[in-house]
């Protein structure tokens, strides 16, 4: 099986492998999938540091992680050198053809940064990670509402997406003027303020022991090098998940690892991507901070 690209052929192999063997889904269709869903994956994927979960043998003979640029890589497939004390040279995927190389590479799961390659210190979104607590995921669906309002009132767009795994991403779009700095410290606002506001649901408490059945609201994917799952990329679970957008309307109903690799392509076609809009408008965190001091000035 070949793809090409303009001047560029990507020869897959393999490719009648089962790697996902619970839903009999081939490496071909996996490939194919990464090919297909490339228009709507790559706009949050152009220029971000990359990590690549492989899965060479299939899901069911476990993964690894895989950072560094691999020296086999061609020369098409961009690269960046970042990283404080230990420096890294990432793969950063820019095109459909860097996708469908690294999908034949086992490269199955794709986990990136939240900044991009031209200013790295400065990330272009925010990020609340909601895993439930002993499988409670009402509690993460409740907790999405409850941080799509804090949003709306802070100006920040909100979308929201599951995660292909336990739970769901909340995230903003940003102008990327901020430092990491000053958007970790406006999430730990906001999950201050949601504590305050609801306290007998959420904690900020990171021991498990202390958080006595809330849900932790996780800021932690907003800092340096932190990484996310991609939007539309498959997870290394049975079924082959994907770690899907969605709209908001859907959140009540839906479960984190509802939508799968063949679901993707009709949910497309029947409602198109619910993140399409995802950089039509972006928030700003000095303004949204100047709102949170507002709210939580004493009265």
């Amino acid at each position: 099986m070949e793809y090409r690209f303009g001047d560029i052929t990507v020869a897959c192999t393999n490719t009648d492998r089962v790697v996902f063997p619970d839903a009999g889904i081939t490496k071909g269709e996996v490939i194919a999938y990464y090919h297909d869903v490339a228009d709507v994956m790559l706009p949050e994927l152009r220029g971000r540091p990359l990590t690549v979960e492989r899965f060479t043998k299939g899901v069911e003979k476990g993964g690894f992680y895989q950072k560094h640029v691999q020296k086999h890589y061609p020369p098409w497939i961009d690269r960046a050198e970042l990283g404080g004390k230990t420096r890294v040279v990432y793969p950063i995927c820019n095109d459909a053809a860097s996708l469908v190389y690294l999908a034949n590479q086992g490269g199955f799961v794709f986990h990136v940064w939240t900044s991009r390659r031209h200013a790295p210190d400065h990330p272009d979104e925010l990020v609340f990670d909601l895993d439930p607590p002993e499988g409670r995921f009402d509690l993460v669906q409740r907790t999405a509402v409850l941080l799509h309002e804090l949003f709306d009132q802070l100006e920040l767009p909100a979308f929201v997406k599951i995660t292909g795994s336990k739970g769901l991403h909340v995230v903003a779009p940003l102008d990327g003027r901020a430092t990491f700095d000053q958007v970790a410290t406006l999430a730990h606002g906001m999950s201050a303020l949601l504590c305050e506001r609801h306290p007998d649901l959420l904690t900020t408490e990171f021991y498990k022991k202390d958080r006595k059945g809330r849900l932790f609201l996780d800021m932690m994917r907003n800092a340096f090098g932190a990484t996310i799952v991609a939007p539309y990329s498959l997870r290394g679970r049975a079924g082959a998940p994907v770690s899907a957008p969605i709209h908001w309307d859907e959140l009540a109903t839906i479960t984190p690892d509802a939508i799968r690799l063949r679901d993707v392509r009709r949910r497309l076609d029947q409602r198109g991507d619910p993140w399409s809009g995802l950089r039509g408008q972006l928030g700003s965190i000095e303004a949204a901070q100047c709102v949170l001091h507002g709210i939580r000035a004493p009265s």
